[in-house]
């Protein structure tokens, strides 16, 4: 007699889905999405045409392609108004903005990304905004390499994987380095003309749950503006990891 299982595969298939349209740019139509995941176009459809019913897919009416919909701003709000910590973090990011003069965030893993959560702009006329709710890969920039530097082996074996092999060496003594400082610096990796000065945060389990930044146009990250800022950085996040523990 074959034994039931509690886990469903169906929810299972949608839930590939979903993931594969985040981490995939741009609309996505069912072939490719068949291909990428080996399902049947069948399946795929039918899934789909359910996840639209309830706003989880949007389906571009001329070009039949999909993309997540915008129920999902509506979860993240919820998580982002719901988050425990953001009591303890949000006047550490309005003390360093006001400290440094540039952007503060505050970002969380999110599977092979990192979200930014909380921030707090510079009010210079020149300056950095991410803006809430946008992501980027773990393994880019300082504010991921804080956060995957201490993460699990697995993980950053994973992610170590996914970049060229020229690439690899250079981001394992990079992640290693994160280790080493306990910070990491990152000068326009991500986007031209910006840097980036961030520190992770852990929980009372000592498992990193985020990352502080501070991020600003290049042009005033030099080596002074750095190493001044460095010791206020970690400050900030010794004291929210203090107190969450």
């Amino acid at each position: 007699m074959t034994a039931k299982t509690d886990v469903s595969a169906t929810v299972l298939r949608a839930i590939r889905i979903l993931n594969y349209l985040k981490d995939t740019p741009g609309p996505q139509s069912v072939s490719y999405i068949s291909n990428a995941l080996d399902l049947s176009p069948t399946i795929v459809h039918r899934l789909l045409t359910t996840l639209k019913t309830e706003g989880f897919v949007f389906q571009d009416a001329q070009s039949k392609q999909y993309s997540l919909g915008a129920v999902f701003l509506e979860y993240a709000n919820k998580l982002l108004t719901d988050l425990p910590f953001a009591p303890l973090v949000e006047p550490w990011l309005s003390h360093l903005r006001n400290r440094t003069g540039e952007t503060a965030g505050f970002y969380i893993p999110s599977g092979n990304t990192r979200v930014c959560v909380m921030e707090y702009e510079s009010q210079q006329e020149i300056r950095r905004s991410v803006g809430v709710g946008n992501q980027h890969l773990i393994h880019a920039g300082a504010t991921g390499r804080a956060i995957l530097a201490f993460q699990s082996e697995d993980m950053q074996q994973r992610m170590l994987e996914r970049v060229s092999l020229e690439e690899r060496d250079a981001l394992a003594q990079k992640l290693q380095a994160t280790r080493d400082h306990g910070y990491a610096i990152s000068v326009e990796e991500i986007n031209a003309n910006v840097s980036a000065l961030s520190a992770p945060v852990f929980d009372r389990q000592q498992q990193v749950v985020g990352a502080v930044s501070v991020s600003g146009p290049t042009f005033r990250f030099n080596d002074e503006m750095v190493e001044k800022h460095i010791p206020t950085l970690l400050h900030a996040t010794t004291a929210i990891t203090n107190a969450l523990v």
